[in-house]
């Protein structure tokens, strides 16, 4: 039954996460507008949002598909209301998908350590903000989630050939950098280890890897209208062409000092105690952070492309807080308040992390807030500028036979012929503002968000708010 208590503590954790911010980002757009298409729209591709948004590069379907099908008994409920409403329970879902990874890990710890440790691995991943955060939102990186906590469960429980399956899926539906990381598991396994043998692992991983190139290459070649292999095409754009440096890059050591120390809070420093303590784990250590080292060549680097190392790496914390809890010393008191210290700070670091994300997401906040003004207006056009698109909106958040366009690039006349306009501008007097004004448009408010942390005159940590999207309506008497 112990995990059935992990259950619980996971999925509330990830349901205040979700409920404090239940809107996304642009990373997250294609899946959930793939979600939404295919539970309000289904077979009628044509009015699908990739087809006149593809983005950068194409996405596999796959996702969104189980996704949707899991959602689907939903959609006549949600249909009554709000969309938005739909938009919790496609996101709860998913939610639910990555705990049940987790749980299953939990599990398949039992070999490697006693029970004080696996609570306090628990303990130590609801107290960290990033990865129940992330969670539930439709990154891909978090569908292969999804899939690769399985294969970090097959692996610990020594089901080898379950472990190459799912590893082949993960690698070529969804993120093909994961090649790093599970395939330096199974050459641990396979060379060092000796619990696969070679000729099996190749049999099985060609077997596997056929199938899920070719389920991908059949199921999205219809929805993307083309003979495509999109993670194909992924790899190729950011490894061949080199170009994911034009998204920022960062120095080579970034995730180490900036990401590491952030995703893992204060109690990242019992880590290497728990490498000391038990050192059954520095084989499961090892290839996530051989993973963290060579991927950190590339330049253009985000704190989700790592995240599938965080639930591993919490294994040899959680062994350094069992440890030191448990000890008899003298100075024991002051040991076990050090460990519960470690994650209070955490909490506190993820109790700010989420108030300030909780005001990271102007666009969706300007979208509801538009609508509500005009709620009984039975049609409308709506511009929706890059700023406002890439931090909150998606097809959730829309109104029935209301009509929404985010293209970009648009003409001043363009614009001038739509009855609402979100603008990303900073003040009243902002230059971005002044071509619209002057062409018929005149300003309905503004939205705040957060902007940053300062420290008040009385030593205080405050959040600053600035604004950060306009909503512009089209004056009456102009034609």
């Amino acid at each position: 039954m112990h995990w059935l208590f992990a259950f619980i503590i996971l999925l509330i954790i990830c349901l205040i996460h979700l409920f404090i911010c239940p809107y996304t980002k642009v990373e997250e757009s294609f899946n959930l507008q793939a979600i939404h298409d295919l539970l309000i729209h289904r077979l009628n591709i044509s009015n699908y949002d990739h087809l006149e948004f593809p983005g950068v590069v194409p996405r596999t379907f796959l996702g969104p598909i189980f996704v949707a099908i899991l959602a689907w008994p939903f959609t006549n409920i949600s249909l009554n209301h709000h969309l938005l409403y739909l938009q919790y329970i496609v996101r709860i879902i998913l939610g639910l998908l990555v705990i049940s990874g987790l749980i299953h890990l939990y599990k398949s710890l039992k070999g490697y350590c006693d029970l004080s440790t696996r609570r306090w691995w628990l303990f130590v991943i609801v107290t960290q903000f990033h990865f129940l955060f992330y969670s539930t939102r439709t990154l891909p990186n978090i569908f292969a989630v999804v899939i690769v906590l399985h294969s970090f469960a097959f692996w610990l429980s020594g089901q080898g050939k379950l472990l190459v399956w799912t590893s082949a899926f993960a690698i070529l539906i969804f993120r093909s950098e994961l090649v790093i990381l599970l395939g330096l598991i199974l050459l641990q396994e396979v060379f060092i280890k000796k619990h696969l043998t070679f000729t099996k692992t190749i049999i099985h991983g060609l077997i596997a890897s056929c199938l899920a190139i070719g389920l991908s290459t059949l199921v999205d070649s219809w929805f993307w209208q083309r003979w495509l292999w999109p993670e194909g095409e992924v790899l190729y754009f950011n490894t061949i062409l080199n170009k994911s440096s034009h998204w920022g890059t960062f120095p080579l050591l970034w995730y180490f000092y900036s990401v590491l120390p952030r995703a893992l809070g204060a109690s990242l420093i019992l880590l290497p105690l728990g490498l000391i303590v038990n050192k059954h784990l520095r084989w499961i250590i090892l290839p996530n952070v051989l993973f963290i080292i060579i991927y950190s060549i590339l330049p253009h680097k985000e704190l989700r492309f790592i995240i599938y190392t965080f639930p591993i790496l919490n294994i040899s914390i959680a062994q350094g807080c069992s440890y030191l809890f448990q000890t008899r010393r003298r100075w024991s008191i002051v040991v076990k308040l050090f460990v519960l210290g470690l994650l209070s700070i955490n909490m506190i670091q993820t109790g700010i992390s989420l108030i300030a994300s909780h005001y990271n997401y102007p666009g969706a906040n300007a979208l509801l807030q538009l609508q509500a003004y005009k709620k009984y207006e039975s049609t409308a056009t709506v511009h929706i500028d890059v700023y406002s698109a890439e931090n909150g909106v998606s097809r959730f958040l829309e109104m029935k036979n209301w009509i929404y366009n985010k293209t970009e690039n648009l003409t001043i006349d363009d614009l001038s012929q739509f009855d609402y306009l979100l603008v990303e501008a900073t003040n009243d007097d902002d230059h971005r503002l002044i071509p619209y004004l002057s062409r018929g448009h005149q300003i309905i408010d503004f939205v705040r968000g957060f902007n940053g942390f300062y420290i008040h005159r009385q030593f205080l940590l405050r959040m600053r708010f600035t604004p950060k999207i306009y909503m512009l309506e089209k004056k009456k008497n102009t034609s």
